[in-house]
């Protein structure tokens, strides 16, 4: 029988597939961008979605952790925390401005 084996190797997993996608959704995007339809909008969406994966992929325990045990936690005050942070809150700000660039510029 196969097993995956203990938590560290199921967060690696996890943490590649997310890495990735990320890969994947950004070379989708630039393609897009560049050979097909040149919308800026589309493009950033696509940066800012790679960019949320790629956080999400720096904290690979959140996905094998319960939402009362990640709401609990004490703040985490490590360097990796703080980069997870802003990389994903990057990625939320690019979201937000491809969404106002669509609604402002149609």
């Amino acid at each position: 029988m196969f097993s995956w084996g203990n938590l560290a190797t199921k967060q690696l997993l996890v943490g590649i597939v997310c890495h990735a996608i990320a890969l994947g959704l950004l070379a989708y995007g630039v393609y897009e961008f560049y050979w097909q339809e040149l919308v800026l909008p589309e493009l950033i969406r696509s940066i800012a979605v790679a960019v949320l994966l790629i956080g999400m992929g720096l904290a690979p325990k959140l996905f094998f952790m319960s939402v009362s045990q990640i709401v609990s936690q004490t703040e985490n005050t490590a360097v990796k925390s703080k980069v997870q942070a802003y990389v994903f809150n990057l990625g939320i700000f690019l979201l937000i401005c491809s969404f106002l660039m669509e609604w402002l510029y149609p």
